[in-house]
């Protein structure tokens, strides 16, 4: 999995390529970890990803409760149809912000 982030003041975009899994949740939670503090939106730009595990939706839920917690947005963009099937089937298509 590679990850390429771009801050504004107010907003987090980071783009993923690759593989969502129980190997690299752990780094993409621990960047979003570090950058969340002063966002306000933050936008997960996951056309590239080619697989997402149970590991990889923990992830996107704990920074989606994040940003609810203090009043900010999460939005899943450019979500192929094989990542969104995933969503579907667990029921998160209607739980979170897609783009």
């Amino acid at each position: 999995m590679k990850t390429e982030l771009h801050k504004t003041e107010t907003e987090l975009t980071v783009f993923v390529e690759g593989r969502i899994d129980a190997l690299t949740a752990p780094d993409l939670e621990n960047e979003l970890k570090e950058q969340l503090a002063d966002a306000a939106k933050v936008v997960l730009d996951i056309a590239a990803v080619t697989f997402i595990s149970s590991a990889g939706i923990r992830i996107i839920l704990w920074t989606a409760a994040q940003m609810n917690n203090r009043q900010g947005t999460m939005v899943l963009r450019n979500v192929s149809d094989t990542v969104m099937e995933v969503f579907v089937l667990t029921g998160l298509d209607t739980a979170l912000n897609f783009e």
